[in-house]
């Protein structure tokens, strides 16, 4: 009888050599598989958004570069858009106006570009674009059309306006701050305009003028703008458009008066001669009143005196005569009661000098 001998089992004395891999226990717990299994569908997903943004530019058949997404962290930052919207309303896009330019599927390409004179921009791939003239969706369609035919299968391209200086209104005259202001949208008002300079000036007249294309299309009297009696005075202003509040004709009140100076004759078109020595704050004690005289300068340059006795008008005994614009009241000063003036002056000094003297 042979006798067995057992052989060892070498493919499992192997297989036990080998190390086992194991969880290690802190992860056998219950319920810390499916948070393992949630983490890694995270990740892949994460991984996947990755790959397809890399090839979110891509060459097409017709040909052009090859162009690869780069990481985004350092992307550029733009300025604010226009805070109201409604502002926007019926604007198109002119020279020297500020844009924010984006490009969904690649950042890389945003922009922020300001019109040149000629009412072009240049963007990265694109090119140069006509922009002036355009609405902001019309120019997003124009960018999309470049991106499509060579680098981006369906891109979406957004136009903001951050800067608007291509809607000018020149507004001269009795303001404030006289110059140029930018009007957002096509809404704007006579008296918004007026605000933007910070108001008139005490040297305005009675009338605001509004000039588009050089014709006068409104002359309005300007009380009745600022006290909004009636809406319809306060007429829409557009791009382009001039605004000028008139200066007031002014008359000279000069010579031996309290206050000499140039005063408007803004609500004072019936300025009289004793109305403007009112202004004047009234004559001095030195003042020839029975020698004054008004300068008048007419409408082919001469000069003419108009002979004024003041005592007269002052007791009603003479017309108190109507002043025109430009007209220069003079009083001359007595030469009499200057001496006289002056001797007084001499001996009111003198008495107190004594009062003071010791005996």
């Amino acid at each position: 009888m042979t006798q067995r001998t057992d052989v060892p089992d070498i493919g499992a004395r192997i297989d036990r050599a080998q190390p086992r891999l194991a969880w290690p226990r802190r992860l056998r717990r219950p319920g810390t598989m499916p948070l393992l299994r949630l983490a890694l569908f995270l990740l892949t997903l994460s991984l996947g958004a990755s790959d397809a943004r890399a090839q979110s530019i891509v060459p097409t058949d017709e040909g052009g570069t090859d162009y690869v997404a780069a990481d985004t962290a350092d992307q550029p930052t733009f300025p604010r858009p226009i805070a109201d919207p409604q502002s926007t309303a019926g604007y198109r896009i002119g020279p020297d106006d500020a844009l924010a330019i984006t490009v969904l599927q690649a950042q890389e390409l945003n922009s922020s570009v300001r019109v040149s004179q000629q009412g072009d921009i240049s963007l990265p791939l694109v090119g140069g674009v006509h922009a002036a003239g355009m609405t902001p969706q019309e120019l997003e369609i124009a960018i999309e059309d470049k991106l499509r035919g060579k680098y981006i299968r369906d891109p979406d391209v957004t136009v903001t306006a951050t800067d608007v200086r291509s809607r000018g209104v020149s507004v001269v005259g009795a303001v404030q701050r006289p110059g140029v202001v930018q009007i957002r949208g096509a809404n704007t008002t006579l008296l918004e305009v007026l605000s933007m300079t910070g108001g008139v000036t005490d040297a305005a007249g009675d009338t605001v003028t509004v000039l588009r294309d050089g014709v006068v299309r409104n002359d309005l009297k300007l009380d009745a703008v600022l006290e909004g009696r009636d809406p319809r005075l306060n007429v829409p202003i557009f791009s382009g458009d001039v605004v000028n509040v008139q200066n007031a004709a002014v008359v000279y009140v000069i010579g031996a008066v309290r206050k000499p100076g140039a005063f408007a004759m803004r609500g004072n078109s019936q300025l009289t001669v004793l109305r403007a020595l009112a202004l004047g704050e009234g004559l001095l004690t030195v003042a020839a009143s029975g020698d004054a005289v008004v300068l008048r300068t007419l409408v082919d340059g001469a000069r003419v005196e108009l002979p004024i006795d003041l005592r007269a008008v002052l007791q009603a005994k003479a017309a108190d005569i109507p002043l025109q614009p430009q007209d220069v009241l003079f009083v001359p000063t007595s030469g009499g009661k200057v001496a006289a003036r002056a001797t007084l002056d001499v001996l009111t000094r003198a008495v107190s000098l004594r009062a003071l003297l010791p005996y």
